[in-house]
């Protein structure tokens, strides 16, 4: 842009398939940017014009194209772009980050800021839950509210079941609620001992505040370490498939 940045346009996938794409892997890709201003961040403030990715990991840093391109196999050419001298920088660049809260969300989240209805969401959640082991949690919570949906409401559980008929599910606008459910999350809701078990309605709503917040520590408590990796990962490919490049 104007600025010199680079225009992340170009590194943004189709509207349709940004939600399939970001799981475990999407950041293995190849990628040569050249003629640009990249700045590698080493303590010399080295600025090179070429830098090549193979397989989601740094190859070259330097100033010769036909040298990066020694890194890639012939029949697998990665992506160029020319940056047309606009300047490149590292995407974490700043200390103070979040992401690990992200690892923190329990089940297999799956934002849903670009959803619009119900509908939106459901198809959302099919194509997750495509990817996820079946009888896994899916989980959205935060990053979102129900007046952005054409309905402003909550799915229901039937429209959940609809979506996701093999896999729990667990929505909430936040650590506080309201949430949401469908059948087999109502389930283990329910299977619950005494107080640890929140109220879910007939329709799949569990109340704001106290019930939200029993459900929500009933899925944390079920996370491991490789959980709370893989959680980490995709929040990381997500942003990325989105061209976010700073983590606030």
């Amino acid at each position: 842009d104007t600025n010199g940045t680079i225009n992340t346009e170009e590194l943004l996938l189709p509207q349709d398939e940004i939600t399939d794409s970001y799981h475990d892997g999407s950041l293995r890709g190849s990628l040569l940017l050249h003629n640009g201003r990249i700045h590698t961040m080493d303590k010399a403030n080295t600025i090179a014009t070429v830098l090549a990715v193979a397989d989601g990991k740094i190859v070259y840093v330097g100033d010769s194209r036909a040298d990066a391109l020694h890194n890639f196999p012939s029949a697998m050419p990665p992506r160029s772009i020319n940056l047309d001298g606009r300047m490149a920088v590292p995407g974490l660049i700043d200390c103070h980050n979040h992401i690990v809260l992200l690892g923190n969300r329990p089940g297999h989240h799956t934002p849903l800021e670009r959803a619009w209805s119900i509908a939106d969401v459901q198809k959302t959640y099919t194509r997750r839950a495509a990817r996820v082991p079946r009888g896994a949690f899916i989980t959205t919570i935060g990053g979102f509210n129900p007046n952005q949906f054409t309905e402003r409401r909550l799915p229901t559980l039937a429209e959940l079941d609809a979506a996701a008929p093999n896999h729990p599910v667990f929505l909430s606008t936040g650590f506080d609620g309201p949430s949401a459910t469908n059948t087999l999350g109502a389930a283990f809701f329910a299977s619950l001992p005494g107080d640890a078990a929140p109220p879910v309605s007939p329709a799949g709503a569990i109340p704001a505040g106290l019930a939200t917040g029993r459900a929500l520590l009933a899925l944390r408590r079920r996370l491991t370490f490789a959980d709370r990796t893989r959680s980490a990962r995709d929040a990381m490919a997500y942003a990325a498939s989105l061209g976010v490049t700073t983590h606030l």
